[in-house]
C-alpha cells in the first residue's frame, strides 16, 4: 500500500510540472515570434526596374524644367520606355509637346534620373497646350414697358480650340492663318498674354467665321520668351484664354540686307537662327545610338546638314529634313561620346556656316 501511495503522487508531480511548464511557455509567446515551423520571407522586395508605368522622374543635378514620362519596361531588353514631359505654368505635371518616345537602358534611367517628382496615367496626360476658360457667360437684366418683367438674356463665350502657325521669333511678324474655335463674333480682338509682360495685340483681325480668325502678331525683339497665353475678346466682352497656346523664341536682330548696285540687286542669305531642340538631351548609357532631334528656328529650310561639337568631338547628321516649322535630324550619337553640353551648327550643301546654338544638346 505504501507503494502505491508513493507511485500515485509522483504522477501527480509529474502532471502538475507539466501544466506549470505549459504556462509558462504561453505567457512568454509573443506576436510575431518565429517558432520552429515558421517561414520567414523577405516581403517587398523585388528585383528589375525601379520605376513603373506612369511614374515620373527627373535628374535632380539637372537645371532643365522637364521631366520623363515612364510610358514602360521591357524586361527582354531590360529598357525603359520614356517620353518628355512638361509642366504646367502652376508647376504641375503635365503634358507631352508630341506622342514621341524613345528608349533608354534601365540602368542609364535609374542611375541619372533618380527623382521620382509624380505619377500620371500615360493615356491620359494631354498631346499639346492645355486650355482653360476665364471668362464664363454673363446674364443680363431687361426691363421692357409698359409692364416691369425680367428677362435674362445669355450669349455664348467664345472658344479656342487651336492656332496655326503657334511659334514665333521676337523681332519678327506671324501671320496666323488659322485660329481655330467656336463662337467667333465679327469686331473680336485677340491678344498674346504672359504674367508680367506686357500684352501683344493682333493687327489685322479677319473673323472670317464663327469658327476661324486670321490675324498678325507684330513681336518686338525684345519680347521674352517662352510660352504666352492666346485671348479672344467677342465685342460683348466675354473672353476666352487658351493657355501657353503660342510659343515665342528669342530673336538675334539679325535681318536680310540689301545692296543695290547700278546694274543689279544683291540680298544677302537669310541667316537660320535656332531656339530650341526637342529633345535637348539624351542619356546614351555607353549605347551608341541614332538620336532623333527636331530644330526650332527660322530660316531652317536654307540647311542641309548639322553638326554637333564639344571640343575635338564631332558628330554630323546622318540626314536633315524640314518637319512642318521644324528641321528634323538623326545624329548618329557614339557609345563613347562624352558627357556634358554640346554645340549645334547648321550648315549648307558647301559647309557654310547658316547658324549655330551653343549648349543646345546635351549628352548625360
Amino acid at each position: 500500500m505504501r507503494t502505491s501511495a508513493w507511485v500515485i503522487v509522483a504522477v501527480i508531480a509529474i502532471l502538475v510540472a507539466g501544466v506549470f511548464c505549459a504556462g509558462c511557455s504561453d505567457e512568454g509567446a509573443k506576436p510575431g515570434d518565429v517558432t520552429a515551423t515558421a517561414t520567414v520571407t523577405s516581403a517587398g522586395t523585388t528585383s528589375g526596374a525601379l520605376y513603373a508605368e506612369g511614374d515620373i522622374v527627373r535628374n535632380p543635378t539637372s537645371s532643365l524644367s522637364t521631366g520623363l514620362l515612364i510610358i514602360g519596361y521591357d524586361a527582354a531588353t531590360d529598357m525603359y520606355e520614356r517620353a518628355t514631359i512638361f509642366p504646367f505654368s502652376d508647376g504641375r505635371w503635365g503634358y507631352r509637346i508630341d506622342s514621341k518616345t524613345s528608349k533608354i537602358s534601365r540602368a542609364s534611367i535609374e542611375k541619372v534620373y533618380t527623382e521620382k517628382v509624380g505619377t500620371a496615367t500615360v493615356s491620359s496626360v494631354q498631346i499639346g497646350a492645355p486650355t482653360i476658360t476665364t471668362v464664363p457667360p454673363t446674364t443680363t437684366k431687361a426691363t421692357t414697358a409698359p409692364t416691369a418683367t425680367e428677362t435674362t438674356a445669355s450669349t455664348t463665350a467664345p472658344k479656342i480650340d487651336d492656332i496655326d502657325p503657334f511659334i514665333g521669333t521676337a523681332g519678327t511678324t506671324v501671320k496666323v492663318t488659322d485660329l481655330k474655335g467656336r463662337n467667333f463674333v465679327s469686331g473680336a480682338t485677340v491678344q498674346l498674354t504672359k504674367t508680367g509682360e506686357t500684352s501683344i495685340d493682333a493687327t489685322d483681325v479677319s473673323v472670317s467665321s464663327a469658327t476661324k480668325i486670321t490675324c498678325k502678331f507684330v513681336l518686338p525683339l525684345s519680347t521674352e520668351p517662352g510660352q504666352w497665353n492666346v485671348v479672344v475678346t467677342n465685342p460683348d466682352k466675354q473672353s476666352f484664354t487658351s493657355a501657353n497656346l503660342f510659343t515665342i523664341y528669342k530673336g538675334t536682330g539679325a535681318t536680310a540686307t540689301a545692296t543695290a548696285t547700278s546694274t543689279s540687286t544683291t540680298t544677302a542669305a537669310a541667316t537660320i537662327t535656332i531656339s530650341m531642340l526637342t529633345p535637348s538631351d539624351q542619356f546614351i548609357g555607353g549605347i551608341a545610338t541614332d538620336q532623333k532631334i527636331d530644330i526650332t528656328g527660322t530660316n531652317l529650310s536654307a540647311g542641309k546638314k548639322a553638326t554637333l561639337t564639344q571640343g575635338s568631338t564631332i558628330i554630323n547628321s546622318k540626314s536633315y529634313d524640314m518637319v512642318s516649322y521644324d528641321a528634323r535630324v538623326i545624329m548618329p550619337i557614339p557609345a563613347g561620346a562624352p558627357t556634358g553640353y554640346y554645340k549645334i551648327t547648321i550648315l549648307d550643301s558647301s559647309n557654310n556656316v547658316l547658324g549655330s546654338k551653343e549648349n543646345a544638346f546635351q549628352i548625360l
